[in-house]
């Protein structure tokens, strides 16, 4: 993976000032401590992660394959995003069991229609929230439940797992009580920090990716990005970046945008990654992601010339999974330049032509660059991004580990519904 902030509109010195070189190293610190109380077991994760769960996983992932056609992953925000985020990029043929996202909202419909579509297959269902009190979960586990009952009789809950806390939380006791099988979110780590355990591995294997690859993706990552030195480390670059693009230049939207729309789910971990980390004490960028060229054709007009306040983070993919030639074009048509071209020769030229039109458009642009979509480089990008993310919510001076105005929202929603 490389970095490219050649089009960012700042210098390298202001990304390597001393005043941030201290505060990055005191940063790198914190988030390397052992106490990982404030949040940060994700931080060394990828070396010292519970091998012992890492195996269950492929236990259950096996049970599964072996009697299920569909997993019906019940979770919401950062319970479903980085799964949802892997599968999507990743999973490139019909699988031996299809996953099915549900508890995302309160739409009974959205419930209703994939519970029909499931009515006739084999189930399992995981259920995925680490504090077990998370209303859109627990309301979709009851619908859920008299569904599997229906299906199955007294042997339903042979085929439901509950990912949670090791020790507290509804679930957990349930699961102990009932005979329940469960999978385990580390301690100290929030939802959105959660896609390379439990959470996103068992989703992952059971569609047929290969967990130990994306493991050796985010462990590489590890050891390349344990450097204190901004220079030295192209996560505290890219996090020092969105800090100057936020307070020197004024910007409060970044966009998030890919010219693959296999990346469009990734873009939706990273906008909760960010926001959900960031979004505090009335500080923060704005994070949306995009697909291109699809979305050029909606907001392009905006980034070039609206309100300026838009920064882009580009993640190009090099080398596309599949690839075509334009043959035999009509003299006449308007395309006809393009006779014996591939659509990732277009594609590329489309990138670099929006590249080049939002640089003279003064946006500032980081540019990152994967050779190919893989296990091996997603594991490698969510692990950047988490260690981007933890240092540029500490440079903004807030706490990226917790999420107050989330949960003010369920307070006021569970005060509304008892009343």
């Amino acid at each position: 993976m490389k970095l490219n902030l050649e089009n960012s509109t700042l210098k390298q010195n202001d990304i390597y000032a001393r005043d941030y070189q201290k505060k990055i190293k005191d940063i790198h610190q914190r988030l390397h401590s052992a106490d990982h109380s404030a949040g940060t077991t994700w931080a060394d994760y990828p070396e010292n992660y519970d091998t012992k769960e890492f195996s269950k996983v492929q236990k259950l992932a096996k049970q599964i394959k072996s009697n299920s056609d569909a997993l019906l992953v019940v979770g919401i925000g950062g319970s479903y995003l980085g799964a949802k985020a892997g599968i999507d990029m990743l999973v490139t043929k019909k699988t031996d069991v299809e996953i099915i996202f549900a508890g995302i909202n309160f739409d009974y419909t959205d419930l209703a229609q994939k519970l029909d579509y499931l009515k006739d297959k084999d189930v399992t269902v995981n259920i995925v929230s680490k504090s077990g009190t998370t209303v859109e979960i627990l309301s979709t586990l009851n619908i859920v439940e008299r569904f599997m009952k229906n299906k199955y009789k007294n042997d339903y809950k042979s085929r439901m797992i509950f990912t949670t806390d090791k020790i507290k939380g509804y679930l957990r006791q349930r699961a102990i009580a009932e005979g329940i099988e469960t999978l385990t979110v580390p301690d100290d780590m929030g939802g959105r920090y959660s896609v390379l355990s439990s959470v996103g591995m068992l989703p992952f294997v059971c569609a047929g990716l290969n967990a130990k690859q994306i493991m050796a993706g985010a462990y590489d990552a590890y050891k390349a990005l344990c450097a204190e030195t901004i220079e030295e480390n192209p996560a505290y670059q890219y996090a020092v970046y969105r800090h100057l693009i936020n307070k020197k230049l004024g910007k409060k939207v970044e966009l998030f945008a890919s010219f693959s729309p296999r990346m469009a789910s990734f873009g939706a971990w990273l906008q909760q990654l960010f926001a959900e980390s960031e979004g505090k004490d009335g500080k923060g960028l704005f994070v949306t992601p995009l697909t291109f060229s699809t979305d050029l054709h909606s907001v392009g007009q905006f980034i070039q010339q609206g309100t300026p306040v838009v920064a882009e983070t580009f993640i190009n993919v090099e080398k596309p999974l599949k690839d075509t030639n334009l043959s035999n074009i009509a003299l006449d048509c308007p395309i006809k330049f393009l006779d014996g071209k591939s659509m990732s020769e277009i594609n590329s030229a489309a990138f670099n032509g929006t590249l080049q039109a939002h640089k003279d458009a003064k946006v500032p642009i980081a540019i990152f660059s994967i050779d190919e979509i893989n296990e091996y480089n997603f594991g490698y990008l969510v692990y950047f991004f988490e260690l981007a993310c933890g240092a540029s919510g500490y440079l903004l001076g807030v706490n990226p580990f917790n999420q107050p105005g989330v949960e003010q929202y369920k307070s006021y929603m569970k005060e509304l519904l008892k009343n």
